[in-house]
């Protein structure tokens, strides 16, 4: 695979899946080609829409035809078919809003609903099927009589489909989930899913064909980015654009790639990733070809020191020339070139720079870029000569040390004309001692002498060596040779940081590269390049420290990683960094090791500030009660990913509950105790707490129940967080433990505080499951007097099993007339309907409607339709038509009717409709009109208009009828 491949061909990969999954999407975008589930070529393609799709991950749109064509899609790394599982029902959950807010499109199949996944593939194969089966069939009706053709894994698929449907209705209040319902609302979802399954550690099967279709439609023959480092891009930018829920189309994408130096078809001419280079008018001696020079130069004998073609160096070169390596911004290193994209400022410090370097085609000279130390003074050297000077051949003398290489180079005549001489940090040699006069002479001579030019001399230093070289006379008796040189020197001086408006110019250049992206967000004061240069050196300096250093860092990076804000107190580092010394090495540390520790980590080097530094508050600010330090960022950053999934040691929890300088500090720690899974710092769970967040007092707690430390547990629900809840969970424990009268004394308690059943019922159970029907029976009886409808359910038929009719009735109508509960009264009525007892029945179903609860018998009645019990379903209907429940009043207005009762079924329609159900009126007129009653369905259905039924008066105005 070559350095520019995509993760997507590769398997692997940093970027997230989602994002990885969108980059196909946009691939197919910028190719012109079909994407899964649209049948057209994409137009646009929208991340992260949840303001307007509810499957919002990604988005796929077609807006050219008469109609929006739309593949909506939610992209799950895994994603397993079952209702239990959490990641499938919100999706379904999803799949339902997008129902409820689309429903007209996607059933006339102008909307899609997307699902990606890479696993369980047997599952998501088994649903992919079964969708294409649920597409082919005409109605739900014709795919529940093809579905037991298909198999008993697509049986299987289509229940846990059905049963989350049917929760998910239940849980949104729908008043009545009907199978019926749920079996539609199913079938809607699956005829319009499309499953896609992306493999996380194998090559996409979509892959080879979009590269094929980007080498032969996108990209020109002669671009030096190969389709998989496009793929690559394409994903950085999806990943850029996600968060921001933006909409890209096919110009966005050619734009930010061209940006980026790739060469699209249908370009006038390939632009490079130069931001700018400045026109200057320029009068040339005669041409020499690049092919005369290298055979001139070849033939010259007794070189040593190298010498390279400026346009033929790699980016990658810039680094042989001391150009500073970037921070790594954790991702493929295929996916980005050595230097991230150069920020230039052509009309400040690159433009004079430039136009410097351009005229030194007219006479030799000497110029110096002036600057802090990584404030990007190498890399607008580099960046200038590659601009102007191609043709040019470069020399960096180095070894075997840097003025003895530069003197060589000058006095065995090296140095061609038209070449630069490269002094990265010049004072290593002009102020080195024995070498000053020599160095300084030679490069008089040769930029005086019009028989050795053109060449251009170019150098960076920091302020302080200029000065020195410049005006000093205190470092060697040998500074008049300098002075003289200094004097011939052009010099720039690189401003510290980019202003507002430099920032602003280069925000989209920014946005490309993910380096500069985190330097930009990390960096104070526009000090973009000091973070890029300054980084690599804070990393070697962290990655070279041990002992003590170390464990100070390592507490650090913890603590910031865990959610600690940026200032550390003294205590708090001294305490956590206990912990990260091993054993043998605290064994070797002296009373002092924490202050000389940290005094080396404070200590700057080559004029950058160390790893960590010391917090001064401004003028005017309050002064904190001890030092505080704030760790480097790009320690910070490092620690992200490098530390991720090591456990921060003991210490840091315990430095967090003692020494933490915010409350807002405390909780973020001890937010990420949890998160860890730390048991061993109920210290800090307990200052969380105190200061207001229980919630992870509770999760402790719960923590110590699933570990068996009970009284540990109680002792602290009692003490600090006194939950009826928790007390309950605490008793079911307990009695699965084996210790029952402690799991009843918890249960009993748990309801005296707040009501909670939980104890009870999970005891209750638990003694069925081992046998103790007796012991389950008794703690039943405790929670049915104390108003337990699902007690009373279970006693109930436990007295009917044993024949004892009177105990369960009484149990039943006890439930109903002390606790309000029908729940084991309405189950006893359906036990007599099943032992053909429908006069009882009908008694027992009577009281439960006297008792205003007809709207659960109705609902009741609807479920034993649904499973053909329609003896119980007319008894339960009767029941509440004797107390005139609308919808229970036009069932039997149907059935009357159906019976030849033809006054009775208006009567109660008209009773119905006098209740708010004008739709009684009108069911009944179409029951008429289907048997031939014509006049009485038209009487009948003005009848239904009058009372409200807007399907009524759509009947009548069909036919051209008066309402």
């Amino acid at each position: 695979m070559s350095r520019g491949a995509s993760s997507i061909g590769s398997g692997g990969g940093g970027t997230i899946y989602e994002y990885r999954v969108a980059a196909l999407d946009l691939v197919g975008l910028l190719c012109g080609v079909q994407v899964p589930g649209l049948d057209v070529v994409p137009d646009s393609v929208s991340l992260q829409k949840a303001n307007d799709f509810p499957l919002d991950d990604v988005v796929v749109l077609n807006r050219q035809g008469s109609y929006e064509l739309v593949v909506q899609r939610q992209v799950k790394r895994t994603l397993e078919v079952m209702s239990s599982s959490g990641p499938w029902r919100k999706t379904m959950a999803q799949c339902l809003a997008s129902l409820d807010s689309f429903g007209d499109e996607i059933d006339a199949d102008r909307h899609r609903l997307g699902l990606t996944a890479s696993g369980p593939i047997a599952g998501l194969e088994t649903l992919r099927d079964l969708a294409a089966s649920a597409a082919a069939q005409k109605s739900v009706a014709d795919f529940l009589q093809e579905l037991p053709r298909l198999g008993q894994s697509y049986h299987r698929v289509w229940k846990h489909l059905t049963q989350t449907v049917s929760d998910l209705l239940a849980e949104s209040k729908v008043t009545a989930a009907e199978q019926e319902l749920v079996h539609c609302s199913a079938y809607r979802i699956a005829r319009r899913l499309v499953v896609q399954i992306e493999p996380t550690e194998q090559i996409s099967p979509r892959y080879p064909a979009l590269c094929a279709a980007l080498q032969e439609r996108v990209l020109q023959a002669d671009t030096r980015v190969d389709a998989g480092g496009v793929f690559r891009m394409v994903e950085e930018l999806a990943q850029e654009w996600g968060p921001r829920g933006g909409a890209i189309d096919a110009a966005m994408l050619r734009n930010r790639l061209r940006a980026r130096g790739v060469a699209l078809r249908g370009d006038r001419q390939a632009r490079s990733a130069v931001v700018f280079r400045p026109q200057v008018e320029l009068t040339r001696p005669e041409t020499h070809t690049q092919a005369a020079q290298v055979q001139a130069l070849s033939s010259h004998t007794g070189r040593s020191i190298r010498s390279d073609v400026i346009g033929e160096l790699k980016p990658s070169d810039a680094l042989r020339l001391e150009v500073h390596p970037a921070v790594d911004a954790d991702v493929a290193s295929g996916a980005l070139t050595a230097l991230p994209p150069y920020i230039g400022r052509p009309h400040g410090v690159d433009g004079r720079l430039r136009r410097m370097v351009a005229q030194s085609v007219n006479g030799s000279r000497l110029v110096m870029v002036v600057g802090g130390s990584s404030t990007g003074k190498t890399r607008a050297c580099w960046e200038a000569v590659r601009a102007e000077l191609p043709t040019w051949r470069i020399v960096h003398p180095l070894a075997p040390d840097r003025p003895a290489a530069l003197l060589r180079a000058l006095q065995a005549d090296v140095l061609e004309p038209r070449t630069v001489l490269w002094l990265n940090e010049a004072q290593l040699y002009f102020l080195v001692k024995d070498y000053t006069s020599q160095v300084s002479s030679a490069l008089q001579d040769l930029l005086t002498d019009p028989q050795r030019g053109p060449v251009l001399v170019l150098g960076t230093v920091w302020p302080t060596y200029w000065n020195h070289l410049a005006e000093g006379d205190e470092l060697h008796d040998e500074m008049g040779a300098v002075h003289q040189l200094a004097d011939l020197a052009l010099t720039i001086t690189m401003p510290p940081a980019f202003n507002a408006r430099e920032l602003a110019d280069a925000a989209s250049l920014v946005a490309s590269d993910p380096r500069l992206k985190l330097a930009r967000s990390r960096a104070v004061s526009g000090r973009i390049t000091q973070f890029l240069a300054g980084a690599p050196h804070l990393v070697r300096r962290y990655e070279q420290s041990d002992g003590a250093a170390r464990a100070i860092l390592h507490a650090a990076m913890d603590a910031r990683r865990c959610g600690h804000g940026p200032l550390l107190t003294e205590e708090f580092l001294m305490t956590a960094a206990e912990g990260y010394i091993d054993e043998a090495t605290w064994h070797t540390l002296d009373e002092g090791w924490f202050a000389s520790s940290l005094d080396e980590l404070l200590k700057p080097r080559r004029k950058l500030p160390g790893p960590l530094t010391r917090y001064r508050p401004r003028p005017g600010e309050s002064s904190p009660g001890s030092a505080l330090y704030q760790l480097a960022d790009i320690l910070h950053e490092k620690s992200r990913t490098t530390r991720k999934r090591k456990p921060p040691a003991p210490s840091l929890w315990a430095a967090a509950a003692a020494h933490s300088r915010t409350d807002a500090d405390m909780r973020e720690l001890a937010e990420a105790a949890r998160t860890h899974q730390a048991v061993e710092c109920e210290v800090l769970y307990l200052r969380a707490a105190s200061g207001g967040d229980v919630s992870l007092l509770t999760w402790f707690i719960r923590r110590l129940i699933g570990l068996g430390q009970f009284r540990r547990a109680e002792a602290l629900i009692e003490e600090r967080c006194l939950s009826g809840l928790l007390l309950g969970e605490l008793s079911a424990a307990v009695g699965h433990s084996g210790q029952y009268g402690d799991s009843e004394r918890l249960a009993r308690r748990a309801f005296a505080v707040s009501g909670d059943r939980t104890g009870h019922r999970r005891l209750a159970h638990h003694l069925l499951n081992l046998g103790m029907r007796r012991d389950a029976a008794r703690q039943y009886l405790w929670a049915a007097d104390h108003g337990d409808p699902s007690a009373s359910r279970w006693l109930v038929g436990y007295y009917e099993a044993q024949g004892d009719r009177v105990t369960s009735e009484r149990l039943a109508r006890a439930a109903l007339t002390q606790h309000g509960s029908p729940a084991a009264l309405l189950a006893l009525a359906q036990s007599r309907v099943a032992g053909g007892e429908g006069t009882e029945a009908a008694r027992l179903s009577q009281i439960i409607a006297d008792h205003g609860h007809a709207d659960l018998l109705v609902a009741h009645a609807r479920e034993r339709a649904d499973h053909r019990d329609h003896a119980a379903a007319l008894c339960f209907y009767d029941a509440a038509a004797t107390v005139e429940h609308p919808k229970a009043l036009e069932r039997m207005s149907w059935r009357s009717d159906g019976q030849g009762n033809h006054r009775r079924a208006e009567d109660l329609a008209h009773a119905a409709a006098a209740r708010g159900n004008s739709h009684a009126l009108h069911s009944l007129a179409n029951l008429r009109f289907f048997k031939g009653y014509v006049q009485d369905a038209v009487r009948l259905n003005r009848a239904a208009a009058q009372a409200g039924s807007l399907s009524a008066r759509e009947w009548l105005a069909r036919r051209g009828l008066p309402a």
